[in-house]
């Protein structure tokens, strides 16, 4: 019966420990994702914009991703999607 309380101490101190590595790994690989979105009656005229977005807010290209979707017949939604 002397040892249950050492076992006890063990278990909580392996669990403390293996949460508090969970958390420094969740914090080390925290991601952010932003999206830039433009419209216009083309992707070639709202793709530049959203882009240029992008790039103000300090995204290179190789962060980033575009997809197109048309919202309305002549009316285009091009959103950026950057990652850091």
């Amino acid at each position: 019966m002397g040892s249950l309380p050492r076992r006890i101490a063990a278990v909580t101190l392996t669990t403390a420990t293996l949460l508090g590595l969970a958390g420094a790994a969740t914090s080390a690989s925290a991601t952010t994702i932003r999206y830039f979105k433009a419209y216009g009656p083309n992707p070639s005229y709202a793709a530049p914009r959203a882009w240029a977005a992008a790039h103000a807010a300090g995204y290179t290209d190789a962060q980033c991703s575009q997809e197109t979707e048309v919202i309305s017949p002549g009316y285009w939604e091009v959103i950026v999607t950057c990652v850091s």
